[in-house]
């Protein structure tokens, strides 16, 4: 009698294990049913810029509306920053944002010799002006740059 009773609890505990491992699998195909199919999305547009001698290179940079851009910023000399509004230059009080930031940063640190990503996918045309965001030496005032965005 043990002998049975061991068998149907063996049983019962199989038919568990393979009941959640089922419930968890159709779980996972209906997130991934909901996520965005990103594959055929094309990669963002890659920038380099050079942060150095308190100036941006290239100091002006164009994109067009819902382009996905990437800028790679790398400091050449020392510690800079980089701000880049999400604002049109001359923008009203309640004009929304034209450039839209995927990671949310406002203001970037860049280490002389390190690079950092910037997402960037404007959604407006315009005029957006990027200045540097840390003090960085007697030209740091004068250390500015414009993404213009285009149709």
């Amino acid at each position: 009698m043990k002998h049975i009773l061991g068998i149907i609890a063996t049983i019962v505990v199989v038919l568990t294990l393979f009941a959640t491992a089922r419930g968890v699998a159709r779980a996972s195909a209906t997130v991934r049913a909901q996520e965005p199919n990103r594959q055929h999305e094309k990669p963002p547009r890659i920038v380099s810029v050079s942060a150095k001698n308190f100036e941006f290179d290239p100091a002006v940079i164009h994109m067009k509306v819902d382009e996905r851009v990437e800028l790679d910023v790398t400091s050449q000399d020392r510690t800079h920053g980089i701000r880049i509004s999400a604002f049109p230059d001359g923008a009203k009080t309640n004009t929304a944002p034209g450039l839209s930031f995927p990671n949310g940063e406002d203001c970037y640190k860049l280490k002389a010799g390190e690079m950092v990503a910037i997402g960037i996918v404007p959604t407006e045309p315009g005029t957006y002006t990027l200045t540097c965001c840390k003090t960085c030496g007697s030209g740091h005032k004068k250390m500015k740059g414009q993404i213009i965005v285009d149709r």
